[in-house]
């Protein structure tokens, strides 16, 4: 069991944390009850040596959803290319598509640091 800095015991986590590029621009959408909510694609990379001491690496994409006020600044200041950092809780995922269940993984962010920003949509 793992212990928080007080003592006590920590009964669960769930959180991420992802410094990565957006893939595109943020997307904001909004409500019929006037809520808002922002999709971004980010792509983060890993450098590893193998056995052999050979330098890999891989990007991974992850598809990162906020809402509210973190949404709108997400649509205002986050373009192609914005370097951020995301902190946030992990959200299991079940839909119907064609008759079968779906599962997936929503990433909800819930910090996003602005560590170098490219307007969206050029501008």
């Amino acid at each position: 069991m793992v212990s928080n800095s007080k003592g006590g015991h920590l009964v669960s986590h769930n959180q991420f944390q992802f410094i990565g590029n957006l893939t595109r621009d943020a997307e904001v959408r909004h409500s019929d009850s006037g809520s808002s909510r922002a999709i971004f694609d980010l792509a983060v990379n890993r450098v590893w040596r193998n056995a052999a001491g050979e330098k890999q690496e891989q990007t991974d994409f992850f598809r990162i959803k906020s809402f509210s006020a973190l949404a709108e600044n997400a649509g205002k200041y986050l373009g192609k290319g914005s370097k951020v950092f995301v902190q946030g809780r992990v959200e299991p995922t079940k839909f119907e598509k064609e008759g079968r269940t779906e599962y997936g993984i929503d990433f909800i962010a819930e910090e996003i640091e602005y560590l170098d920003t490219k307007a969206p949509g050029g501008q």
